[in-house]
C-alpha cells in the first residue's frame, strides 16, 4: 500500500491539468493494505478508483463519503485569518491517508460499489442534517453519503470549507465510537476551478444598429438619427427614397423616411466644404434647421469631429431638433455610385496641435540659450590692463 507520507502543503504541489470531470479524492480511516500501484499525481479513471476503493473497504466497514458541490486541489492551500490551514482535521490524518489529486466520476464509482439497500443519502443544509445518521446495529458494512450543501450568505469559501472540516471531524469521531472500523472519503461532484460545460440563454439589451447611407454624391454614417419635436423624440431609421441635386458649388441631398424628409444642404468654398443646414419636411410643415456647431471639412475629406451633431430651428414658435449620433459624412458635389467610400477623416485637429507648439517653444528657448552662450564666448577679451607698452617684450624661443 502506498500512503501519502508527505506534509500537507505538498498536496498542493501535486496539481495536474484536470478536465471538467476530474476532482481530488482524500481517503483515510481504517484502511486495508492496498498493494497495487498507486499514483497520487496522475489522472485516474472511474474504474481505477473503484478498484482502489473496493480494496480499502471491507464487508464490516462503515464508509462515510463527504461530497462537496465543488472541490479542487487549490482549495487545500487555503488559509484562515490566523494563517493556518482550514483543513486542520484532515491535516492531522495525512500520515495514514490516500490522496488522489485527479479522479474521474468519483460518485459513479462509489455507487457501483455501494449496496443500495445498505446506503444512506443525507444532506447537510443550513438547517442541519436532513436526517440523523442511524447507528449500525447489525455489524454489516454500509455506505453513508453526505452532500455538503449548506453554503451561507456572506460566507467566504475558506470559511465554508473550514466549517466542513470541523463537521467531518465530529461525524467521523461519532461513527468511530459506534463502529470499530470506519473509512472516510472526501471528494466532490465538480472541480471548483473548472466549470462544467453548460448551456444557458441570457436576455441582453438590443445592440444599436448603425446605418451607412450610400447616396449619389454623398456618403453618410450614423449610429442613429433622431428628430425631436418638443418632448417627442422619433427615430429615423427606415430610408425609403433618396435623391441629390448639384449646382457647381452646392449640393442638396434628400433623404426620405416614411412621412419625414430631410434635405441636407452643402456648400464648398476656399478648399473646404460646409454642412450649412437641413430642410425638414414633416407633412405640410417645412422648417430650416441650422447646426449648433459649425460642420465642415477639407475637400475630399470626411467629417469626423464630434460624436453628436444637432440641427435646430432658430427663433421659431415650434422647436425641432435633428440629432445625428456618431456622425461621419462626406459630400462629393458630383454624381457617384452608392458604393463610393469615405475619404480620409478630418478630426478638427489643426496641423499645429498643442504638443507640437510646446515642442517648438522648447526648441526655440534652447536655441536662444545656445545663441546667447556663443555671443558671450565671442565677447571674451584678454586682460592687458597691467602690460607696460615701453617695457621689453618677453620673447620665448622654441627650438
Amino acid at each position: 500500500m502506498a500512503f501519502c507520507r508527505v506534509v500537507f502543503p505538498l498536496l498542493v504541489l501535486s496539481i495536474v491539468s484536470c478536465s471538467a470531470s476530474f476532482v481530488p479524492v482524500y481517503i483515510w480511516g481504517d484502511l486495508a493494505k492496498y498493494s497495487g500501484p498507486l499514483d497520487s499525481v496522475s489522472q485516474l479513471s472511474s474504474s481505477e478508483f473503484r478498484q482502489i476503493l473496493k480494496h480499502e473497504v471491507s464487508a464490516d466497514t462503515d464508509t462515510v463519503v463527504f461530497v462537496e458541490d465543488t472541490l479542487s486541489v487549490e482549495d487545500f492551500s487555503l488559509k484562515n485569518s490566523d494563517g493556518e490551514s482550514i483543513f486542520s482535521y484532515l491535516h492531522s490524518t495525512v500520515a495514514d491517508a490516500i490522496y488522489l489529486s485527479s479522479v474521474s466520476n468519483t460518485l459513479k464509482a462509489i455507487d457501483q460499489i455501494a449496496d443500495p439497500s445498505e446506503t444512506d443519502h443525507i444532506k447537510l443544509t443550513e438547517n442541519g442534517l436532513s436526517e440523523e445518521i442511524s447507528p449500525n446495529s447489525d455489524g454489516k458494512g454500509r455506505f453513508v453519503v453526505i452532500r455538503l450543501v449548506d453554503a451561507r450568505e456572506g460566507e467566504s469559501r475558506a470559511e465554508m470549507l473550514e466549517r466542513h472540516d470541523q463537521f467531518i471531524q465530529e461525524t467521523v469521531t461519532k461513527m468511530q465510537k459506534e463502529n470499530a472500523k470506519v473509512v472516510a472519503v472526501y471528494t466532490a461532484e465538480y472541480p471548483s476551478y473548472t466549470i462544467p460545460k453548460t448551456y444557458s440563454r441570457t436576455r441582453r439589451a438590443a445592440e444599436a444598429n448603425p446605418m451607412t447611407y450610400g447616396v449619389s454624391g454623398l456618403r453618410l454614417y450614423a449610429a442613429s438619427i433622431e428628430l425631436k419635436d418638443g418632448n417627442t423624440t422619433t427615430p429615423l431609421s427606415v430610408l425609403s427614397a433618396t435623391s441629390s441635386e448639384f449646382n457647381g458649388t452646392t449640393q442638396n441631398t434628400t433623404l426620405t423616411f416614411d412621412t419625414t424628409s430631410l434635405v441636407l444642404n452643402f456648400n464648398k468654398k476656399g478648399g473646404y466644404w460646409f454642412f450649412d443646414s437641413v430642410t425638414l419636411n414633416v407633412g405640410a410643415v417645412s422648417e430650416e434647421l441650422h447646426p449648433n456647431d459649425e460642420v465642415f471639412a477639407i475637400l475630399d475629406f470626411s467629417y469626423r469631429c464630434q460624436q453628436h451633431i444637432s440641427f435646430s430651428t432658430v427663433n421659431e414658435t415650434r422647436a425641432y431638433t435633428l440629432s445625428f449620433n456618431d456622425l461621419k459624412i462626406q459630400p462629393f458635389f458630383t454624381e457617384t455610385n452608392t458604393t463610393q467610400q469615405f475619404g480620409d477623416s478630418f478630426n478638427c485637429v489643426g496641423f499645429f496641435s498643442a504638443p507640437i507648439w510646446a515642442g517648438l517653444l522648447v526648441v526655440f528657448i534652447l536655441l536662444l540659450i545656445t545663441f546667447y552662450g556663443i555671443m558671450m564666448m565671442l565677447d571674451i577679451r584678454t586682460m592687458d590692463r597691467f602690460d607696460d607698452p615701453k617695457g621689453k617684450t618677453i620673447t620665448i624661443n622654441s627650438e
